[in-house]
């Protein structure tokens, strides 16, 4: 046990000597940052990945939105992941669900990052997922949205950062609401103010995305 402790702590001044090595402009310094709370989960020493390890996850979404900056985070995650060989493949794999983050390319050592720029920025599962708490304000069975929809609809600005990202999420919720016949107009289409979340787009049936 003493062995695996002290064996979490060197890898984490190895980890944090490679943050301040970094020097790419998105790039290395900030990935390898977001993700260094990650360590004893990728190291398997930890059963569940931390709140800190989650939230620097969540912050690899929002520095990579671009094509460039994404298949450069990769890059950057890729080559860490191959630099420390006690980082398991199943963990880092897991990493994104179990902190529930989509992130753009997988956490591994054997990604083709030239293919990243080609993938979906933003996937209908992932803003539906961000919506299903607010149902019940939707439909109308609740007044007021609770704390579990305004979180996720304050995660919305975040996935959707490019033009491209901000399209898609609008279809992604416009196919949903349109899905529902039972969502009231006025509901959604005050639920970004009710929840204090500026959204760059409406969420409503009848809206044309393509604008």
């Amino acid at each position: 046990m003493k062995g695996a402790v002290v064996s979490v702590f060197v890898m984490l001044a190895m980890f944090q000597f490679m943050v301040k090595q970094g020097d790419a402009a998105v790039s290395c310094d900030r990935v390898r940052s977001s993700l260094v709370n990650c360590v004893p989960f990728l190291t398997g020493t930890q059963a569940l990945p931390t709140s800190a390890c989650c939230i620097g996850v969540s912050t690899l979404q929002t520095i990579a939105a671009t094509p460039a900056d994404k298949q450069a985070a990769c890059n950057c995650v890729k080559d860490t992941a191959a630099s420390m060989p006690s980082i398991r493949e199943d963990a880092a794999a897991s990493l994104p669900t179990k902190c529930n983050v989509q992130i753009n390319f997988p956490i591994s050592r054997n990604t083709d990052c030239k293919n990243i720029q080609e993938q979906a920025a933003i996937s209908c599962i992932q803003v539906r997922s961000l919506l299903v708490g607010c149902i019940p304000y939707l439909t109308g069975n609740q007044a007021v949205p609770s704390a579990e929809c305004c979180g996720g609809v304050s995660r919305l600005p975040t996935i959707a950062v490019t033009t491209e990202d901000k399209q898609a999420a609008c279809n992604c919720a416009r196919d949903t609401a349109a899905s529902m016949p039972t969502i009231k107009e006025d509901a959604a289409a005050s639920l970004p103010a009710k929840c204090n979340v500026q959204v760059s787009f409406p969420i409503s049936k009848n809206i044309d995305c393509s604008k």
